[in-house]
């Protein structure tokens, strides 16, 4: 891909973590997480890499005024775990935060993940869906990134009122169940979560990646990694302050797409837990 560097202030000394964020279309999402990602609390020196895999909204404009320490990489448009490969590979940190472009992040999201690593372990950083999430995008349209990030404090507080009610959707329950023991951890690889989930940058090469084969279809590349990290001997850890909110969207498809996915996912590791 192209490397084309957005017009942000860099950091001095080289970064520490790399936030690899795969994005297409979803620019107004796309501005709140970088609103959030923007002015975090403690963080070590940090680096943006945000793919833009053929995005035809107003994206680019979006990168451009983050105010963040910021690269766009144009990507190939073949899907999540290609951009997500992408950015990796133009990534410049020992550390690799894998995000989606549609996360309210936590005040101290990146000092929480960096305080979570651990070179043999990947690490799952707690998610939650939003209730009403189209609603809050039209309210926080056009509105300035500090009173983004007010209100991303009143969410994280508790506060942000009744519409916006934040649950946990199956798979981060199950998740947070094999953690605390109310469930047997049959599936540590469960943690590999690609919209919020981190690890060394050295485990990311040595696995190969994600695998491109999952193209464009929605769901399980990111779970697929998880499964060959941990059969590489890496453990799940989990970091609940890199806290992450998101913004629920419809998807048609999305079960139809992730049932081929899945079909994939079991063919490449016929294992009871994958295919039961």
């Amino acid at each position: 891909g192209r490397v084309v560097t957005a017009p942000a202030t860099r950091a001095r000394a080289g970064p520490q973590v790399s936030i690899v964020i795969p994005t297409r279309d979803k620019a107004p999402r796309l501005r709140l997480t970088l609103a959030c990602l923007s002015r975090q609390r403690d963080a070590p020196p940090m680096e943006v890499v945000l793919v833009n895999d053929g995005s035809r909204d107003d994206t680019a404009e979006v990168a451009a005024a983050a105010g963040l320490p910021l690269r766009v990489v144009t990507g190939p448009g073949a899907g999540r775990a290609a951009a997500r490969n992408l950015g990796a590979n133009h990534s410049e940190a020992p550390y690799l935060v894998f995000l989606d472009d549609d996360i309210l992040v936590s005040p101290r999201f990146v000092a929480a993940h960096a305080a979570a690593a651990h070179p043999r372990r990947f690490v799952h950083g707690r998610l939650r869906e939003l209730a009403f999430a189209d609603r809050l995008v039209g309210e926080l349209d056009g509105v300035p990134a500090p009173q983004v990030r007010a209100f991303r404090d009143r969410l994280f507080a508790g506060r942000a009122g009744p519409p916006y009610r934040q649950f946990g959707n199956a798979l981060e329950r199950a998740v947070e169940a094999m953690t605390d023991g109310s469930l047997p951890d049959v599936a540590p690889w469960l943690g590999c979560v690609g919209a919020n989930v981190a690890m060394p940058r050295t485990a990311w090469l040595a696995s190969g990646g994600f695998d491109e084969r999952f193209g464009t279809q929605w769901g399980c590349e990111d779970l697929e990694l998880g499964l060959r990290l941990y059969g590489a001997g890496l453990g799940r850890g989990r970091a609940p302050d890199a806290s992450g909110v998101h913004l629920t969207h419809r998807r048609p498809d999305r079960w139809e797409q992730h049932e081929d996915n899945l079909e994939l996912f079991s063919r490449l590791h016929p294992l009871p837990a994958v295919t039961q």
